[in-house]
């Protein structure tokens, strides 16, 4: 079998293994409480932090279990015999870089015991549930390993690694996205990359009408799938009290909040992945040249077992090479040897829960200094009034006078990297005097006042810190530099704001259209349609639906490396193809852009790279149906003693498979209007808003 590396872009993330299995209910030595409020959200209670994880699992079963079971395959490296050709590209990835190997020879070292008893309550959760709920499509997952559920961190740590990014450039690839995985609402992790994108902003007192801490949340993903946000709230006798967005099959909260603090996180793409150009030996394809000696590559074999044709399997054999830097890439420009950074790290659980446990700003900060998890933005608030940036980043520590932004000579061994940057060399921004920080996916020295900033000269060149600014910075920027003070609804309208800035690179991206002069009447009303746009993507909008259109495409090329169409061209076609859909150019944008959710469909605001993010799918009919972008919204505040406000809302509601229950959609009304629901992070309002109370195990 031919196996493309190419293809190597589909990771997802969370756990899973495959066995065989009784249909009996197993004994549980655990015990929680699963209380779900008036919308179906679970609050998940257990007297140890292994009973919580034991709760949580059971309750993300029972709303997610078809995307747990997505990605089980993926993290046993068993996709080929779901998949076939495609999904055996995957498990060679996984077995080549020795994923599931580490984690076999390094839980017990490296993982503490109060994790290891997480995971393993979280694996029994599965476990439980799958026991009561065995049936033809449910018995092959039984039972799942804590194996499985570590190497799902591991695989999480090489996508934001970029390692996709780094296959793509050596191959010359665009991230290209099937309409079958769009139409699914974007079940792997290409089509998160074309949205990478979220939104974190964080107020002190300073810039708070009521000296209010405030904070927003709003990562954007699928909308659908394995990496969609599930919203859940997990606390144990043990002090985890923790509530926010995780993945499906993941057992601690990714961005959220606990009494004290919460953070939201957003994508970064520091440099942590390096492409070693080798030399091969001419009359030895088995060997590389390194410090003037030609090196034996080292050679696994690598099982890969696929579904051919129906119920027709097949093993193939691949043969993977590795070098003293990594694993061997063979290209049509030459071999490379990859190296990423925290390849050798499998403590991501670790660092999660020490941030979900985390009780004030020093606790948090030293959670992160672990470096386990090697990317992403964090911005951070707490009830002491402090607000703070981490531009997160694992990256290795590079020879200054080294271009690393070109592929790295792989014949010098004094190249090869094996230290991270020092936790105080990367940039941590805290308690600006203007009392804001945002996060947008933009260079980090852009994220508050110009005189709060941090200054890009105190830091390493060759950590590649990115220089981008998306419309989303742009835009919040515009909003918050300036003197005004900021209410709850004020940073609500901030969050929802559905505007391009005049200064982003995608309005420049218009620029040769409205100065072109056309002669043909079609092009001069179009023209005059797209001249007149105020640059928002508001219902009652007549311009959107061309403007969008056309930057739809810029996006696409900026977010896959690549230059950008011409934009004359885009704004024929763009102009034919709504006309053709709608009968005129300027429909109303109420009547192009949906939220659709089964058998209903409602319009929605906003748009690719707005803060109101809305990516959408375009439909037969020549619609947007949403599938990336906003999802789960969370909206904090802390009053001056420490009095803590929490409100959320999710793109459709916590029954994320069951049609037929009543909170398969009940959010969808309010998110496209713009509304939120309280998260019921209390007690004593949980307690009055309660739709249902179970306990697991069940009594006999």
């Amino acid at each position: 079998m031919q196996l493309n590396i190419k293809n190597t872009f589909a990771l997802f993330l969370l756990c899973g293994f495959t066995s065989s299995v009784t249909s009996n209910e197993v004994q549980s030595p655990y015990s929680a409480t699963i209380t779900r409020d008036i919308f179906g959200v679970p609050h998940v209670h257990g007297a140890t932090d292994a009973d919580a994880a034991f709760g949580l699992a059971y309750a993300q079963a029972d709303d997610d279990i078809k995307n747990i079971f997505s990605t089980i395959d993926l993290a046993s490296a068993s996709s080929g015999l779901k998949s076939g050709r495609a999904g055996a590209t995957a498990d060679y990835l996984i077995k080549a870089l020795g994923i599931r190997d580490l984690v076999e020879a390094r839980y017990e070292e490296d993982l503490s015991p109060e994790v290891q008893a997480v995971l393993e309550g979280f694996v029994a959760g599965l476990n439980y549930w799958l026991s009561l709920n065995l049936n033809n499509e449910t018995k092959g997952y039984y039972p799942v390993n804590k194996v499985d559920l570590v190497a799902s961190f591991a695989i999480q740590n090489i996508f934001f690694a970029q390692i996709d990014s780094a296959i793509k450039d050596l191959m010359r690839m665009p991230k290209e996205i099937s309409t079958a995985e769009l139409d699914k609402g974007g079940e792997s992790l290409k089509v998160a990359s074309l949205v990478a994108g979220s939104n974190a902003f964080a107020l002190n007192s300073n810039k708070t009408t009521d000296g209010k801490t405030r904070l927003i949340i709003n990562s954007h993903q699928p909308l659908d799938g394995p990496v969609a946000w599930y919203e859940a709230h997990i606390s144990s006798d043990e002090g985890w009290n923790m509530m926010g967005g995780l993945f499906p099959g993941a057992p601690f909260v990714f961005v959220g909040f606990n009494e004290n603090l919460g953070w939201g996180m957003t994508v970064n793409k520091p440099d942590l992945t390096d492409a070693f150009k080798l030399q091969i030996n001419p009359d030895n394809d088995n060997q590389y040249l390194l410090d003037g000696k030609w090196e034996d590559f080292e050679t696994k074999n690598i099982k890969l077992p696929t579904k051919l044709l129906g119920p027709i399997r097949w093993t193939f054999n691949r043969e993977a090479k590795y070098t003293k830097h990594g694993l061997v890439l063979e290209t049509d420009s030459g071999s490379y040897a990859l190296k990423l950074a925290g390849m050798n790290d499998i403590r991501q659980a670790d660092q999660w829960f020490r941030m979900n446990k985390a009780q004030n700003k020093e606790e948090w900060l030293d959670a992160m200094k672990m470096r386990a998890i090697i990317s992403f933005n964090a911005v951070y608030a707490d009830k002491e009034d402090n607000i703070m940036l981490l531009h997160n980043t694992a990256g290795p520590i590079r020879n200054e006078a080294y271009d690393w932004t070109l592929p790295v000579d792989g014949t010098k061994s004094e190249l090869i990297w094996d230290q991270i940057t020092p936790f105080n060399e990367i940039p941590l921004l805290v308690n600006p005097n203007s009392g804001w920080i945002v996060s947008a996916n933009q260079d980090p020295f852009r994220v508050s006042a110009i005189t709060d900033n941090l200054k890009r000269s105190d830091y390493s060149k060759t950590l590649g810190i990115e220089t981008k600014m998306t419309n989303r910075a742009y835009r919040v920027i515009e909003i918050f530099d300036n003197n005004k003070k900021f209410n709850e609804q004020d940073l609500l309208d901030a969050k929802f704001d559905n505007q391009y800035s005049i200064e982003s690179r995608s309005v420049k991206y218009l620029k040769n259209i409205l100065e072109t002069e056309y002669r043909d009447e079609e092009l001069k009303d179009a023209q005059k349609i797209l001249s007149a746009w105020d640059l928002k993507t508001d219902y009652n909008n007549r311009s959107a639906a061309l403007g969008v259109c056309i930057l739809s495409e810029e996006w696409r090329a900026f977010m896959n490396g690549i230059d950008a169409p011409d934009s004359k061209k885009m704004f024929k076609d763009c102009i034919d193809k709504i006309k053709d859909s709608f009968g005129q150019v300027d429909p109303l944008w109420s009547e192009v852009n949906f939220l659709m959710r089964g058998d209903l469909a409602l319009s929605i605001q906003g748009g690719p790279d707005t803060l109101r993010a809305v990516y959408g799918r375009p439909q037969d009919d020549g619609t947007l149906k949403a599938v990336a972008g906003d999802g789960l919204v969370v909206s904090l505040a802390w009053d001056s003693v420490g009095n803590q406000e929490s409100q959320s809302i999710h793109q459709y509601g916590s029954a994320t498979q069951d049609s037929t229950s009543k909170h398969y959609d009940d959010q969808v009304k309010l998110f496209v209007d713009e509304q939120m629901k309280p998260t019921f992070f209390d007690k004593t309002e949980l307690k009055k808003n309660t739709e249902s109370v179970i306990t697991v195990p069940f009594s006999k």
